[in-house]
């Protein structure tokens, strides 16, 4: 028999596939965080925004187009994630017991949308601008949050209060944006009345679509028992199928997981779920995240909004002060605890950047008008916000990590 050695001449030009991108980036993300990470007071997640900058857009351009696209898929399930687990530290029998964290959270909300908007408008923004921007000031980043605080294996009031209030604010951020759009959108011959019954159908879908989620896996999570590996699956399994239910149905994704990981905590008077540790899982999905947020930074955007973004940066710093210092003696907490979580807060345009995806579908032109101003922040506050993150928790003392 006659044997023929193939061709190896290549019909069509090498390209990027999901398995080799997801493999090269992860590499390439975790050898950047464990450089940055020899320096105590820089997290790790600084060096995978750093490599995705290099890669993306603002460098090689080697992730842009179609290849950005697939790296978005691994962040909404990294985003999923986060929120659940963050989602999970909203105890509501805690908060009833810690009613000043309530008001904190609220004032705060109200204080950034009001000073952000404010300041924005008086140094001549649009009023789309400087209200969307308001909006945007309320959310703090959850994957910085938590990835800082698992990190650092920190436990105490300042990091319970810090995890709550950020869920809790991102939960406010999506809700005023929704009930704010229709009043300020104007997109050309799209009624009122659409718009509003979008925004009703978005809320109400979330819980809905939560609500039913919740449904199907605590049955499932009694059948199989407290075992730790059944459970995890079951959890990633409910958490992808969610998400993808939330996509085909157009419904926020972050809204729709908190919501659900809120039922699922307060619901579970038996305890059926466990509270899982995501470690190896979460740590593939956050590296995708933020190389995918690192590759969307262009100093090109900064430079165009550059005076907007400090300018939303020092009002939503005061403003989140503001909140947290107004109740700080009748939450028994020092002085050095309230600066510590104001610090802490600091991070947030990776949850802006989920919002103004999920509500484009509906507002391109409203919500064109504040990328600019979204993509400038992105640059400054995640690059600087987890470090002052991790600032802040190692000098709370809480943290855990030797």
């Amino acid at each position: 028999m006659d044997w023929t050695v193939p061709s190896f001449a290549l019909a069509h030009p090498i390209q990027w596939n999901a398995l080799l991108l997801f493999g090269g980036l992860l590499l390439f993300g975790l050898i950047a965080g464990h450089v940055v990470s020899k320096s105590p007071w820089v997290p790790r997640i600084t060096g995978y925004l750093l490599i995705g900058f290099v890669l993306g857009a603002g460098g090689l351009n080697w992730l842009s187009g179609d290849v950005l696209k697939i790296t978005n898929i691994f962040a909404d399930i990294a985003v999923a994630l986060v929120v659940y687990q963050l989602g999970r530290y909203v105890d509501i029998g805690w908060l009833r017991r810690e009613k000043w964290l309530m008001a904190t959270v609220l004032t705060s909300a109200i204080l950034c949308f009001a000073m952000v908007s404010a300041a924005l408008s008086w140094f001549g923004a649009s009023q789309v601008v400087a209200l969307l921007g308001g909006v945007l000031a309320i959310a703090t980043a959850p994957a910085v949050v938590l990835v800082v605080l698992r990190d650092l294996k920190a436990e105490g009031q300042v990091t319970r209060r810090l995890a709550a209030m950020t869920a809790l604010n991102n939960f406010a951020a999506i809700l005023v944006a929704y009930a704010l759009l229709p009043v300020i959108a104007k997109e050309a011959g799209t009624p009122i009345l659409t718009l509003v019954q979008y925004t009703l159908y978005s809320l109400g879908g979330s819980f809905l679509l939560a609500y039913l989620t919740y449904w199907l896996m605590m049955p499932l999570a009694r059948l199989l028992g407290r075992q730790g590996s059944r459970q995890f699956v079951l959890v990633i399994g409910v958490i992808a199928m969610a998400i993808g239910a939330a996509h085909a149905l157009q419904l926020p994704v972050m809204l729709t997981m908190l919501i659900f990981a809120i039922l699922s905590k307060n619901l579970d008077r038996q305890y059926d779920l466990m509270e899982l540790e995501f470690g190896v899982a979460n740590e593939l999905f956050v590296v995708m995240l933020f190389v995918t947020v690192g590759a969307s930074m262009k100093l090109s955007d900064l430079t165009m909004v550059g005076s907007s973004v400090l300018i939303l940066i020092a009002a939503r710093f005061v403003a989140m002060g503001c909140g947290v210092f107004a109740y700080a003696r009748f939450a028994r907490m020092s002085w050095k605890q309230a600066t510590l979580i104001t610090l802490g807060t600091l991070p947030m345009t990776e949850a802006g950047l989920g919002l103004m995806q999920t509500i484009s579908t509906l507002y391109p032109h409203t919500t064109a008008d504040v990328v600019p101003l979204l993509a400038g922040c992105m640059i400054v506050l995640e690059l600087f916000g987890p470090v002052a993150t991790q600032f802040a928790l190692i000098k709370s003392g809480e943290s855990g990590r030797e």
